[in-house]
Order: structure tokens, then sequence, then C-alpha cells
């Protein structure tokens, strides 16, 4: 855990608008693909298949995990005087980011598994970054490079645009499995349809794999 929260704070605030929430745009930087998958794959495996592929980070990178909600000074300093917050290296093992998850800040209860509403992962390159929110069960990814997208999309396939999101797993918190108008309409807008997806990925020339939309 890091006990240096200035450091993590310039890592976030350049990246993050910490006072926001989804369906708000939580990116400051407007990233050319905004790409989401279901919170929980991304806590986990999701997030080693990104830091083990050499488009997203090379071997020698750490990236940050820091947990935003509940609050790191009011809530986690506070009771156990540290911060829920985590630089690991690229080359991190799947069992041991598990670990890490588990990890016990003083009580087994605050373990990152069990008490992290708002997360984010950011790389030492900058090159992306995620914000998850565990209850809308999203995290969203920031990317520019179409090589990390056409990654996300066809060989790690579960990333997919906001509209398609939203007609499948962001709609899973909300009654008869549908996200209301005033959480998805925004959520379209300031993450992308998919029509502005597949605009993107023809201009950069990206062909998707058969059946990554449900019509197909």
């Amino acid at each position: 855990m890091i006990d240096d929260y200035p450091k993590v704070q310039e890592t976030v605030r350049p990246i993050f608008h910490a006072d926001r929430l989804l369906p708000d745009r939580v990116f400051k930087k407007r990233y050319n693909f905004t790409l989401l998958a279901d919170f929980d794959y991304v806590f986990t495996t999701g997030l080693i298949k990104i830091v083990h592929d050499n488009r997203f980070c090379d071997k020698t990178e750490k990236v940050l995990l820091s947990v935003r909600d509940p609050e790191p000074i009011s809530y986690f300093h506070k009771h156990f005087d540290r911060i829920n917050s985590f630089y690991f290296g690229t080359d991190i093992t799947e069992e041991e980011y598990i670990k890490l998850l588990w990890r016990n800040p003083g009580n087994r209860n605050d373990a990152l598994i069990f008490n992290s509403e708002t997360v984010v992962w950011i790389p030492d390159n900058g090159r992306w970054a995620i914000w998850g929110e565990r209850s809308r069960e999203i995290a969203v990814i920031g990317i520019d490079d179409p090589a990390q997208a056409e990654f996300l999309l066809n060989e790690d396939g579960y990333w997919i645009d906001a509209e398609t999101a939203v007609a499948e797993f962001a709609a899973m918190p909300y009654r008869d499995h549908k996200a209301p108008e005033d959480f998805a309409r925004p959520l379209i807008e300031n993450y992308g349809s998919r029509k502005d997806l597949e605009r993107k990925l023809d201009e950069a020339g990206i062909r998707l794999k058969p059946g990554i939309w449900a019509d197909e």
C-alpha cells in the first residue's frame, strides 16, 4: 500500500475528474476510443490481460491501482493509517494480482476485493487509463491507439461501445434489466454509440470479427 498520497494524486488528477461519476464524462482527456466492459471482469482477469500485452505496457513499467471510493483520506487513512492504492509491475502474475486484491488493510472486509466502489488504473506511460464503478457494473477504458482497440474488441472480446453495453451488462443493476433513460442517454453521449465506434474503426482500417454485436 502507498503512504505517499500526494504522489497518487499527481498521477490521478491529470487523467480523471475526481468529483464525477458515470454516466458523466470522468476522463479529462478526450481519448480517441472509449470502450466499456463488465466491472468484475476488468477488476480481475481483464486487467491482467491488458497489462501483459505489449501494446499497452512494456515489461519495465508499473501500473497504479487506486481506490477513489471509499475516500482515501477520510476513510482508509483515518481507520488504517494508510490509503488503499498500489503500484504493481506489469510482470505481475494473475495469482499475485488476486492476492493483492485480497490483502487485508487492517480489517478483512476492507480488502479491495470487497470494499472498492470506484477504482482507477493508470500505467506509467499514460497511454491508457481505466475508471471502474462496482455498483454500476461498468469499467471504461480510454485509449488512442487503434491497435489497442483492435486487441480489446477482437482478441479480448469483452469490451464494447456504450450503446451496446447499455443493452447488455450495464443494464444488469436495474429493474427488469433495463437501464433508465436518464442514465443510458448521457452514457452513450459521453462514451460513444455503436455507430461512433464503427466509424472510428473504419477510419483506422480495423475489421471486427463476426459476432461482436448480438444482432450479427
